[in-house]
């Protein structure tokens, strides 16, 4: 009785054991996979950023001007000769310079018209010896 009482416990242990450290096993399996894993999207973020940068480069505009200057050669830059001077019916900033004036002299002629008042001055404030209630401290 005693023996067959000692191998049922004995073989509990063991399968207690067995389930143990394939529990353990699985940790260290998951841990390694989280580090692989780790090292993957490392990996792809660096190779994201340097596609990333590839595309910008591609897009930029003196790329894009070197491939149109190497497909046609006979295109080039204007340089200041070549520009046209355009005249145009638009007030330019130097006629708007002009016409401000006028229209400012008439506008602050009917505005005094209609005010009663004389226009506001600055005057210096004159210092006075007494507190004033915010200064004053409570004893």
């Amino acid at each position: 009785m005693k023996l067959c009482r000692f191998l049922k416990c004995m073989s509990i242990i063991t399968v207690l054991s067995l389930i143990y450290i394939n529990m353990q096993m699985q940790i260290f399996a998951l841990a390694y996979q989280g580090k692989k894993n780790e090292k993957q999207i490392i990996e792809l973020s660096e190779e994201n950023g340097n596609t990333t940068f590839d595309i910008l480069r591609l897009k930029s505009v003196n790329h894009l001007g070197l491939d149109l200057f190497a497909e046609k050669p006979v295109m080039r830059f204007q340089d200041n000769a070549n520009v046209i001077q355009l005249v145009t019916a638009e007030l330019t900033p130097e006629s708007v310079e002009e016409v401000i004036p006028e229209r400012v002299g008439k506008i602050d002629a009917l505005l005094s018209f209609l005010s009663l008042r004389t226009p506001a001055e600055a005057r210096a404030a004159e210092r006075q010896d007494r507190a004033r209630p915010w200064q004053t401290r409570s004893r």
